[in-house]
């Protein structure tokens, strides 16, 4: 690992764990052990390494993503598995997202465009697994589908006024959602499938 990659991992951890606005090029340069004018040499000023930490925090999520998938039985059990993740992650998530919104506006429109793309990317290729597959109906327009659920399933984890039913946790009504929304495109065998991974994903006590 060279010193520019190594800088922006330890610069990474720095801002999930003591906040974004908090950390200052001084904090990197003490904590890392290099004089602050190094940093500005590498990296020109803290929104640009800002950016490249961000950059790096969002991708190891999206590929730690993907080797949950790598044991999924099918590519319904792999989309269910992901969307675990993302409420797992939700909390941390936005508050991050957060405070790039708030603080570095550029910052944040740039990684959201780009993890968007990303984003629809893996969906097309997972609806389009779930075709071929026999799961998901032939029929569907995969780029409505990928908006809708794209849309629908941020709707619980980045909406946090969103009015849910009484009694109703934030996990539920992602589970029923996402649920609601593979029923609506899958073929009788992905009904059956869609229906037990509901089960498994919905907390225990909860209304099936």
């Amino acid at each position: 690992m060279d010193q520019r990659e190594r800088i922006v991992r330890e610069a990474m951890q720095m801002f999930v764990s003591e906040g974004i606005k908090s950390v200052r090029m001084d904090d990197i340069a003490r904590q890392l052990g290099v004089s602050k004018r190094t940093l500005y040499e590498l990296f020109g000023d803290k929104e640009s390494l800002l950016y490249l930490a961000m950059e790096h925090f969002f991708e190891s999520k999206r590929l730690e993503r993907e080797r949950v998938c790598a044991g999924a039985s099918n590519v319904l059990e792999a989309m269910f598995r992901v969307l675990n993740c993302v409420l797992n992650d939700s909390e941390s998530v936005q508050r991050l997202q957060g405070n790039l919104r708030k603080f570095y506006p550029a910052v944040h429109e740039r990684l959201l465009r780009e993890g968007s793309a990303k984003s629809r990317r893996d969906l097309r290729q997972m609806l389009e697994q779930g075709i071929a597959d026999g799961l998901f109906v032939a029929t569907i327009n995969i780029d409505l589908a990928i908006s809708v659920l794209y849309y629908t399933a941020s709707a619980v984890t980045e909406r946090r006024d969103l009015m849910l039913p009484a009694g109703m946790s934030e996990r539920e009504a992602y589970v029923q959602i996402v649920s609601t929304f593979f029923r609506g495109i899958s073929t009788p065998e992905g009904l059956r499938l869609v229906d037990d991974y509901r089960r498994h994903y919905t907390p225990s006590g909860s209304q099936q």
